[in-house]
């Protein structure tokens, strides 16, 4: 599987001798939603926006292996990995495949466990029926309306729509099936590289701040930033810049 970098927002020239920011995206796969955050973090960091390939049959081996391959020249210890809620599983399996390459790892409204079975089961199921036009537009009605009631203002919600528009369904339910797949809760106290949590309280996604607390338990030196009026789109809030963080 080969690894796919976003060409336009894709800053990695070797005379450059800022550090390496790799941002692992979602379930969309599109890398698109740290748009917002690209300018800020490049005053430090060369950004590399992950794009998922467009494929049907993967696990997290090979999306782990690929961003393995991506990174192999990056000085040890210099790597800043950022994963966005699905894109923080495979962050994290990242650390605990190349413990030597990171330095600094960020989760936002991540999991290591997704223990909301009977929803990710019914998400698989559905996702085969984005395909359908009818479908996704209900999908981005009901999306649009809860974007809205946790602030996303109106330039944030058509970012949405059109990243949305651009997910293969066929790889987007493959990642859902990952998820109900991913346990990682053993493995966390292997990881032994500074760890930000940064989770929104209105998250109706994922249980991110549950989820961030059993994290930070296991993971020594985590820290937790709780982001209490946000909901799962915190890339999208106003306000909000990622770089405050790293």
């Amino acid at each position: 599987m080969a690894f796919v970098r976003h060409p336009a927002e894709t800053h990695s020239e070797s005379s450059d001798a800022r550090p390496l920011a790799v941002l692992i995206p979602g379930l969309d796969g599109t890398g698109r939603f740290f748009e917002y955050q690209l300018e800020p973090l490049s005053r430090h960091y060369r950004t590399l926006p992950w794009t998922y390939p467009r494929r049907a049959n993967f696990g997290f081996e090979e999306l782990v292996r690929d961003l393995g391959e991506a990174t192999e020249r990056e000085p040890a210890g210099s790597v800043t990995v950022v994963g966005e809620s699905f894109g923080g599983t495979v962050a994290l399996q990242f650390a605990l495949a190349y413990p030597t390459r990171v330095c600094r790892l960020g989760l936002i409204n991540g999991f290591c466990y997704y223990d909301r079975r009977m929803r990710i089961a019914l998400g698989c199921r559905l996702a085969a029926l984005l395909r359908w036009r009818g479908m996704r537009g209900i999908k981005d009605f009901v999306c649009d309306r809860l974007l809205a009631s946790e602030g996303i203002p109106a330039e944030g919600r058509r970012l949405y729509r059109d990243i949305v528009a651009t997910v293969d369904p066929v790889a987007y339910r493959r990642r859902l099936q990952l998820v109900r797949e991913v346990d990682l809760r053993a493995c966390l106290p292997k990881i032994d590289v500074p760890t930000i949590f940064l989770v929104s309280g209105r998250d109706k996604v994922v249980p991110s701040v549950s989820s961030a607390e059993l994290m930070a338990m296991r993971i020594r030196g985590g820290r937790i930033f709780n982001f209490p009026n946000a909901g799962h789109a915190l890339l999208l809030t106003p306000g909000f810049c990622l770089a405050d963080y790293l």
